[in-house]
């Protein structure tokens, strides 16, 4: 079975697809972002962007995950937050204004925590892997 995160944006769907984009362009990520719409209003031809579902087969995705998240955010000028849900029921919130003035040391441990949530083995198996890699 193939884990996942969920990353909903704070921003609406703009800023959803703009992050979107950003995970497409990680080769390690292209193919395994999801985007999720939400439900149709009436007379509407189609529903909103609403969150984004990234498949993870190892700790070094959910790196990449991590670190396009930090990377992205770091760029928002307004106040938006990106929530990361997933595995284990965790959740975690990250705030544009929380890493925008971050230095070297604090942008690699936040980056960290986002993976420890996301992929809490923390040894680079894939899921359903035993110790011996089968």
């Amino acid at each position: 079975m193939l884990d996942t995160v969920t990353l909903s944006v704070s921003g609406g769907a703009t800023e959803a697809a703009d992050l979107a984009a950003w995970l497409d362009e990680e080769d390690a990520l292209r193919g395994r972002v999801r985007r999720e719409v939400g439900p149709v209003p009436d007379g509407a031809l189609g529903g909103e962007l609403q969150q984004l579902v990234v498949g993870l087969t190892s700790s070094g995705v959910a790196t990449a995950v991590a670190s396009v998240i930090v990377a992205w955010l770091r760029r928002r000028t307004g106040s938006v937050t990106v929530r990361v849900s997933g595995r284990n029921g965790f959740e975690l919130e990250v705030r544009a204004d929380q890493v925008r003035n971050m230095d070297a040391d604090q942008l690699r441990a936040q980056v960290d925590q986002l993976v420890s949530a996301a992929w809490p083995d923390g040894d680079g198996r894939e899921p359903g892997e035993g110790a011996d890699g089968e």
